[in-house]
């Protein structure tokens, strides 16, 4: 193998010979491109890539290109193992009934952490009692949070989500949300649209919740334009911590399920999505491949560390050929010098397969 790659590496990079002021690079006639050391080549739904329950289709799509081979059956009633955000406390409540009488109930109150990395954000507890997430509402500023309100409510989630932000919009333009608009950015949060959605639709029955990534840029500012309103809660959701491992993201849809009252148990959407990382787990581990791998999306950017699809790699345990942080342009020739075992590119890319493969420019 280390001979093929050399060749490859002298014949793509060195062997250029000049002729009439003319440089040509010769291939080998049979194995034109990123097809000269015969990696195995396929495509996957990038946008599917998303802190939700979605990413583990992508996985699973990734895993029968590697492996060549049938998903492994899902691992059924598969123990959960993640540290969880959501903290359950028992409080004795005093209760008056019709007749002036006082007695002494147990509640629960449910606390859901909140953290992130933007200017300012804190990291803190938010308490929910019972009849409060019985009547929540969620403003979305992230579609992996509205994705993973989709698995778990279906057709009922626009009773739930009712205002979101762009990456929502974008993909759900058909929504029935209460508000008829995008709320606008995520990262920094326009305060004067979100307070026209407070004061127009703010029900004095209900709880809102905006859930935001920990990286927003003006977190006192939101704070600081909610501060009036007595049923309404900011949770942060720390985004770098989120994608460090597959366990971190499940504890994040576990704690979207609490919010609105759905429990680890009955959390359908991440016992389905536990279920089957579970068997994919098992199955790499029992046949580790020890491959390299790169991944390349539109516009020739490649996914380094510090991302989702590095999180897929880890679960399939495959080590990235690019290793800066976030997504960026990665030069060919390391690529060509790389010479990975495993080439992904995104299904929805517009450039054609020779192209993507440096067959054609």
């Amino acid at each position: 193998m280390n001979m093929m790659k050399s060749k490859i590496i002298t014949i793509a990079v060195a062997a250029i010979i000049i002729g009439a002021a003319v440089a040509v690079v010769f291939w080998p006639s049979e194995n034109k491109g990123w097809h000269a050391w015969n990696p195995t080549v396929g495509e996957i739904d990038y946008s599917s890539i998303s802190a939700t329950p979605n990413i583990i289709g992508v996985i699973e799509e990734m895993y029968m290109i590697v492996y060549d081979e049938e998903l492994p059956d899902p691992v059924v009633n598969a123990e959960m193992d993640f540290k969880s955000l959501v903290t359950l406390n028992e409080v004795e409540v005093e209760v008056e009934n019709e007749d002036g009488e006082i007695s002494m109930i147990t509640s629960i109150i449910t606390s859901v952490k909140s953290s992130g990395t933007g200017p300012g954000v804190q990291e803190r507890s938010i308490e929910f009692t019972e009849d409060m997430i019985n009547n929540m509402k969620i403003i979305s500023y992230g579609k992996g949070f509205t994705d993973s309100y989709i698995e778990m409510l279906g057709e009922s989630v626009w009773d739930r989500v009712v205002a979101a932000g762009n990456s929502t919009w974008n993909a759900y333009g058909d929504n029935t949300m209460l508000w008829e608009e995008t709320l606008g950015s995520e990262f920094t949060i326009n305060t004067l649209n979100l307070l026209s959605f407070l004061n127009v639709h703010l029900d004095s029955e209900s709880t809102y919740c905006l859930v935001v990534w920990g990286y927003i840029t003006n977190y006192d500012a939101v704070m600081s334009a909610i501060s009036g309103f007595d049923n309404v809660e900011l949770l942060c959701i720390d985004y770098s911590w989120t994608i460090g491992s597959i366990k971190n993201l499940l504890a994040v849809v576990d704690a979207l399920g609490w919010l609105i009252g759905i429990s680890t148990e009955e959390n359908d959407a991440l016992m389905d999505f536990y279920g089957r990382y579970a068997a994919i787990e098992q199955a790499v581990l029992s046949n580790p491949t020890n491959m390299t791998v790169y991944m390349e999306i539109a516009g020739a950017r490649s996914p380094g560390g510090n991302t989702l699809t590095q999180l897929c790699f880890d679960v399939l345990g495959l080590e990235n050929i690019n290793t800066t942080s976030g997504i960026n342009v990665f030069s060919d020739v390391e690529v060509v010098r790389s010479a990975p075992d495993i080439i992904f590119f995104d299904r929805n890319d517009p450039r054609t397969m020779e192209q993507k493969m440096r067959i054609v420019m």
